[in-house]
C-alpha cells in the first residue's frame, strides 16, 4: 500500500505513474529514458517531502485556549494588529454591522434586565427604553437610536442595573461602544482597529492565522471556548509548540454562559488543569494569560472576592493598598495548584487583550520561552 501511495502521490506531482520496475530509492533494472525520468521524480519528490518536514518542524504553533468570554479571540485578534496585515477598507466594512448589533443586543439586554429587576420605576427616559426595546437586533445605529443609547446609558435605573452585570450575562466591555456612541451613530460610522478588537463574535470551531516574526513562521490557532465546543479541540494539537492558556480576572463573580450555576473562574481553573495535565501537551510550554486586569481593576474596589462562596478562604480586605496585587496572587495560586507535573514551569501574565502595547510587552516575553521550545525539540 506504500507504494500504491506513492505513485498517487507522485502521479499528482508529475502526471507520471512508474512503471512496475521503478520504486523510491531502489535501482532500477532498466535503463530506458522511462525509468530514468521515474528515478528522477522519485528524488524530486523525497526532496520536497523532506524540506517541508523540516518547514514544519521550524514552524512555531501556538494554542490558545480558554473558557468562553475569556478575551482569547481578542488575544488573538491583537496578534494580527501586531504582526498582520493591517485592517483593509473591506475588514472594516464588514465588522461595522458586528459593532451595531454587539451595541444595541446589549443595551437590550440592559433595558430587559432593569424592567426584570424592579428598577424600571427609577427610569426617567421611559420612552427611550420602550423604543430601544422594539428594535431589530440587525438595526443600523442611526442618530435616533444612538440618541436613544446614550440617554440610557446615563439613566439612573438602567445604571444601578449595571451595578448587577455580575447576575446576568452581558459582555463587560461594550461600555466602550456605549461611550463612543456619538461616533458609531454618524452616517459616515466605519468600525476602526480598536472597535474592532472589542466586538464580540462567539468563536466556533478552528480559526487559524499565519505569521512572520523576527523571520520564523508562526501559526495561531484559535478554537471555541464554550463547553459544546471543547471536544472539537484536542485531537488536533498534539504537536503545537506553545498553549496559551487565557482566563479573565475579572469575572469571579460571574456564572457561565451555558450554566448560570458554574462561577466563571472556577471553571477557568478546572479547565486549566484538564489542559496542564493533558498528555497530548506534555511536551508543550504552558503560558497563563491573567485577562482583564483593566475591569479587574475596577472591580475589587467595589466586589469583594471572598463574597463570592467559591473564594471565602480570601483573606484580603476590601479597600486596602495591597487588594489588587493579592487577589491576582490567589487566582494564580489557584491556577498553579492545578500543575501535577513538578518538573513543568508555567510562565503567566497579568493581561489586558485590549491593550495593543501591553499584549506587544507580553508576547515579547513569552516569545524567547517559545522560541527557545522549539529549537529544543529541532535539537538545536
Amino acid at each position: 500500500s506504500g507504494s500504491f501511495q506513492f505513485n498517487i502521490a507522485l502521479f499528482a506531482l508529475t502526471g507520471f505513474i512508474p512503471s512496475k520496475h521503478g520504486t523510491m530509492g531502489a535501482c532500477l533494472s532498466s535503463g530506458s529514458a522511462e525509468d530514468r525520468a521515474a528515478a528522477k521524480a522519485s528524488k524530486e519528490l523525497e526532496k520536497a517531502m523532506n524540506k517541508q518536514f523540516e518547514v514544519d518542524n521550524a514552524k512555531v504553533k501556538l494554542l490558545l485556549l480558554g473558557a468562553g468570554e475569556s478575551g482569547k479571540s481578542t488575544v488573538f485578534k491583537q496578534m494580527r494588529v501586531l504582526f498582520g496585515a493591517p485592517l483593509s477598507d473591506d475588514e472594516k466594512q464588514q465588522i461595522t454591522p458586528v459593532v451595531y448589533n454587539n451595541t444595541i443586543t446589549s443595551m437590550k439586554i440592559l433595558c430587559t434586565e432593569t424592567k426584570s429587576m424592579g428598577y424600571d420605576g427609577d427610569v426617567v427616559a421611559k420612552e427611550k427604553l420602550d423604543f430601544l426595546l422594539g428594535l431589530d437586533d440587525q438595526c443600523e445605529i442611526n442618530e435616533e437610536i444612538g440618541v436613544a443609547i446614550k440617554e440610557l446609558w446615563t439613566d439612573p435605573g438602567v445604571l444601578q442595573t449595571w451595578k448587577r452585570r455580575a447576575e446576568f450575562q452581558i459582555v463587560e466591555s461594550v461600555k466602550y461602544y456605549f461611550n463612543e456612541i456619538e461616533r458609531i451613530m454618524k452616517d459616515d460610522y466605519v468600525a476602526t482597529q480598536q472597535d474592532m478588537l472589542l466586538a464580540r463574535v462567539r468563536t466556533s470551531g478552528i480559526v487559524t492565522e499565519k505569521y512572520v516574526i523576527d523571520g520564523v513562521d508562526f501559526e495561531m490557532y484559535d478554537v471555541g471556548g464554550q463547553r459544546n465546543e471543547r471536544k472539537k479541540w484536542i485531537h488536533c494539537f498534539d504537536d503545537v509548540t506553545a498553549v496559551i492558556f487565557v482566563a479573565a480576572l475579572s469575572e469571579y463573580d460571574q456564572s457561565l454562559f451555558e450554566d448560570a450555576t458554574a462561577n466563571r473562574m472556577t471553571e477557568a481553573v478546572d479547565l486549566f488543569g484538564e489542559i496542564c495535565n493533558n498528555k497530548i501537551f506534555e511536551t508543550s510550554s504552558m503560558i497563563l494569560f491573567l485577562n482583564k486586569k483593566d475591569l479587574y481593576e475596577e472591580k475589587v474596589k467595589v466586589v469583594h472576592i471572598g463574597d463570592q462562596p467559591a473564594f471565602a478562604n480570601f483573606d484580603g480586605k476590601l479597600g486596602d493598598d495591597d487588594y489588587y496585587d493579592k487577589g491576582i496572587q490567589y487566582f494564580l495560586d489557584m491556577f498553579l495548584a492545578e500543575n501535577n507535573n513538578e518538573e513543568r514551569q508555567i510562565y503567566s501574565h497579568a493581561t489586558c487583550a485590549t491593550d495593543s502595547k501591553n499584549v506587544e510587552i507580553v508576547f515579547n516575553s513569552c516569545k524567547d520561552i517559545i522560541m527557545r521550545k522549539n529549537m529544543e525539540e529541532m535539537g538545536m
